[in-house]
C-alpha cells in the first residue's frame, strides 16, 4: 500500500469525509466507541465508502510511525460515480450505453486488466460493488496501464439495485455464466450491460434471475474455467463486433 495515499488520525479523516476528498476505504479500530464512531459510520454510509472494523494492531501496521488514533483512510485514485447519474448522461449524449458490471471481483489486477479492455472496446462505465470488490489502488491502476482513469467507475451499495435500475432504463442485462448461451436473442444495437462474476463463485443467483440473457464462452473444457479478465476480454470483443454500426 502506498503510504502517501493514507489519511491518518481522527480530525484528518473527518475533514476529508466532510470535504471534497474521494476516499477509497476507511479502517477503524474495532474498540472505538462514542460520537466519533457514530459520525464516521454515518459519513461513510452517506458517501458509499467501505468501512472496515479492525484490531488496533492492523492500524499500527498500516501506520508504523504515526499516531493513528483509531482511524486510517486511503485516498482514492479515481473519482466514483453513481450509475443513476451515468445512464441519463449517456442518453443525453446520444450514446447507446454499454456497461461492464463486476460482481465480486476481488483481485485488483483483474479489475485493472478489465478496465483497460473496457476502454479499448468502448464500454461506457464500470459498475463495482461497495462491499465485495477489490480496491482501486496502485496495483489496479498499474494493471490497467492508466486506462482506469479514462472510464467512469460506479461504486454501488447494491449491485441488485444498480442492475434493476439499468433494466428499468432500457438496458439488456447479459450475464457470463456456464450453460446454454441465450445471448443470440439480444439486439446488440440496443443498450446492454455485461455482468462478470468471480472465478470462484460466478454471478449471484439474484443477478442471474435479473438477466435477460446468458453468454457462455465455448471451449474444449480441458480446464475448469478462464481467468475472469480473459473471459471478459473475449466477451467484450464479441459484443464490440456486434455493435460496430454504433461506432461509425
Amino acid at each position: 500500500m502506498e503510504k502517501d495515499t493514507l489519511i491518518i488520525g481522527r480530525k484528518p479523516v473527518l475533514d476529508a469525509l466532510k470535504g471534497d476528498t474521494t476516499i477509497e476505504k476507511i479502517w477503524i479500530d474495532n474498540s472505538l466507541r462514542g460520537d466519533i464512531e457514530k459520525e464516521i459510520r454515518f459519513l461513510s454510509k452517506k458517501h458509499n465508502i467501505p468501512l472496515q472494523y479492525v484490531p488496533k494492531q492492523k492500524l499500527s501496521s498500516l501506520t508504523p510511525k504515526a499516531n493513528h488514533q483509531g482511524l486510517v483512510a486511503q485516498l482514492s485514485l479515481v473519482k466514483y460515480w453513481s450509475i443513476e447519474d451515468i445512464i441519463p448522461q449517456l442518453y443525453e449524449q446520444g450514446r447507446t450505453p454499454a456497461i461492464l458490471v463486476l460482481d465480486g471481483i476481488e483481485d485488483v489486477r483483474n479489475i485493472g486488466a478489465l478496465a483497460r479492455t473496457a476502454v479499448w472496446f468502448d464500454m461506457d462505465a464500470i459498475v463495482i460493488s461497495l462491499k465485495k470488490s477489490a480496491m482501486i489502488n496502485s496495483f489496479a491502476y498499474k494493471s490497467s496501464a492508466g486506462a482506469i482513469k479514462d472510464i467512469p467507475i460506479c461504486r454501488e451499495p447494491s449491485l441488485i439495485s444498480a442492475i434493476s435500475f439499468m433494466k428499468s432504463s432500457g438496458l439488456n442485462i447479459i450475464t457470463a455464466d456456464l450453460g446454454e448461451d441465450t445471448s443470440n436473442n439480444i439486439n446488440f444495437e440496443e443498450p446492454i450491460a455485461l455482468v462478470l462474476g468471480s472465478e470462484g463463485k460466478g454471478p449471484s443467483k439474484e443477478i442471474i434471475k435479473l438477466s435477460d440473457a446468458i453468454s457462455c464462452i465455448q471451449g474444449s473444457g480441458r480446464v475448469e474455467s478462464l481467468n475472469v479478465s480473459v473471459a471478459g476480454a473475449i466477451l467484450m470483443h464479441q459484443f464490440y463486433n456486434k455493435r460496430k454500426k454504433l461506432y461509425k
